[in-house]
């Protein structure tokens, strides 16, 4: 399409400025149109903004079209721009949002074609003038179309991340201030604090999406948890307990996961939440990588006891002596040994137990007291717990780590 010309321009900028005068009335018409279009926009607080909105983009575009700005100069007014950021606020859609917008570019289309008559002049093309004000108008809708997204965008994170600062708050406030309305507060976060629940934690070993939280929730269970992402790394999450299976699955991805135990009520979700937690530190201290899942249920004494992990590594080493050894050899002996203990001292059960013959399981016995520098049966509580505790963290608790 040829650039309009002089003559065409000219009555271009009659008809606008003629127009100019009613545009907060031309507003309010443009308004009526696209809410009969769109009966979602009839809240009262929605209408009220869909109205100012479009006097703001009357003026608008009424201002370019007497200006002849060109294109590329085209951009949505800080009024404009304001008023989008109110309309995400109150939870309009970004599709309804730009509904509206394609509704209103047809209004004015029909209007402009029907001002244009009373100020042709002798030797202006009628059609030249139309098309000279449709094809800014759409031009003016492309431009304005994109910025007013990306400004949509903005705001929907700006609110989504401060939702999710809230919720956070929420959250460490239902783990630990004494004195809650428990009802309310689970009404903010959307799940039933009184209810059952066990708690999940998850350490993100890559800054990627929450995909893989997700899908492992999602095979967990069907009903709502909550789900808070606390920083980069971690994301805590509750659910339903009477959903949960016996059997939960391993993560994928980048995750390292672990849980605490059912638990019941407000109580129950703090313990089962601290449980959770224990039982990542395990996992992190045994060196477990991701795609694995740690139940407090399987390592509920090296939790404890890791508590305070300067006396766990302590307490191992001075228990195992030259048993603390991080070697294969002294990892078959440990383990021989914490197997003969499982099998009330029995030399045949352990054997079988392992798949060897009896006289190996003698034979690192005799070792096992070599290295302890006693009979394993001197200290042997201390002796157990000390071998638990290195079955369960690994070189960590041992003498290299």
């Amino acid at each position: 399409m040829t650039s309009p010309g002089p003559e065409t321009l000219a009555c271009v900028r009659r008809v606008a400025a003629a127009l100019l005068p009613d545009s907060l009335e031309l507003g309010v018409g443009l308004a009526a149109r696209i809410v009969r279009r769109q009966p979602e926009l009839t809240r009262p607080d929605v209408h009220e903004l869909i109205v100012a909105s479009c006097q703001a983009n009357c003026n608008a575009l009424l201002d370019g079209l007497i200006r002849s700005v060109p294109m590329h100069a085209v951009a949505p007014t800080v009024e404009v721009r304001q008023h989008t950021r109110a309309l995400v606020q109150r939870g309009l859609s970004l599709p309804t949002v730009m509904r509206a917008y394609r509704v209103g570019a047809q209004y004015w289309n029909e209007l402009w074609v029907a001002s244009i008559g009373p100020h042709l002049t002798e030797g202006t093309d009628a059609v030249a003038v139309a098309q000279a004000g449709t094809s800014f108008v759409f031009g003016w809708l492309d431009e304005v179309s994109e910025r007013l997204a990306e400004e949509y965008h903005d705001e929907a994170e700006r609110l989504a991340r401060e939702r999710s600062l809230a919720q956070v708050e929420d959250v460490r406030r239902a783990l630990s201030e004494p004195d809650l309305d428990v009802a309310a507060l689970g009404s903010r976060l959307g799940y039933n604090l009184a209810g059952r629940h066990v708690a999940f934690v998850f350490r993100h070993q890559s800054t990627g999406p929450d995909a893989s939280v997700r899908q492992l929730i999602g095979a967990i269970s069907t009903a709502r948890p909550l789900v808070v992402r606390v920083d980069m790394e971690t994301t805590w999450c509750w659910v339903p307990s009477a959903t949960v299976p016996t059997t939960v699955p391993a993560p994928t991805g980048s995750l390292v996961a672990a849980h605490g135990r059912p638990g019941r009520g407000l109580a129950g979700f703090r313990e089962s939440h601290h449980e959770a937690l224990s039982a990542l530190r395990v996992a992190e201290l045994s060196g477990r990588g991701a795609g694995t899942l740690t139940r407090y249920d399987d390592v509920a004494v090296a939790a404890v006891c890791s508590a305070d992990p300067d006396w766990c590594r302590r307490f191992v080493r001075a228990e195992l002596g030259a048993l603390a050894a991080d070697t294969d050899t002294a990892r078959q002996v440990r383990t021989t040994l914490e197997t003969f203990f499982a099998a009330n001292s029995n030399f045949r059960a352990t054997a079988a137990r392992l798949g060897l013959h009896h006289n190996t399981v003698r034979y690192r016995l005799e070792r096992a007291e070599q290295l302890l520098d006693r009979a394993p049966a001197d200290r042997r509580l201390a002796l157990e717990l000390a071998l638990h505790l290195a079955s369960r963290l690994g070189p960590w608790a041992l003498e290299t780590g």
